[in-house]
């Protein structure tokens, strides 16, 4: 594991909205496609594709601490990773660091 920026301090969304973030892992070359959002003051990440329909997180709305997908609006808790109406399912979620410089999670 190692820790990767996701987003500059400038580039991060503003309160109870989310983006899209894409990289490359910096070892594995395994590309990642996540949503990154700002709730309550504080960043989330979960996994960008939605585990029931395949849409996105990120292009979805976000209700509390609920991001719905763009096509369905199944809603995903963005720190658990529980499908609200389905906890048997779940999506990955990752730690946010906020530093000097930018946004990093442990992957």
């Amino acid at each position: 594991m190692s820790d990767v920026k996701i987003s500059g301090l400038d580039d991060a969304p503003p309160e109870n909205e989310g983006r899209i973030i894409q990289f490359n892992h910096p070892f594995t070359e395994y590309p990642y496609t996540l949503a990154l959002y700002q709730s309550g003051g504080r960043f989330f990440v979960i996994t960008d594709a939605c585990k029931m329909c395949g849409s996105s997180l990120g292009r979805g709305t976000l209700k509390g601490m609920y991001a719905a997908c763009a096509r369905e609006g199944h809603p995903w808790h963005i720190k658990t990773g529980l499908c609200k109406f389905d906890r048997t399912q779940s999506q990955p979620t990752y730690r946010v660091q906020l530093r000097d410089d930018g946004l990093y999670i442990e992957i």
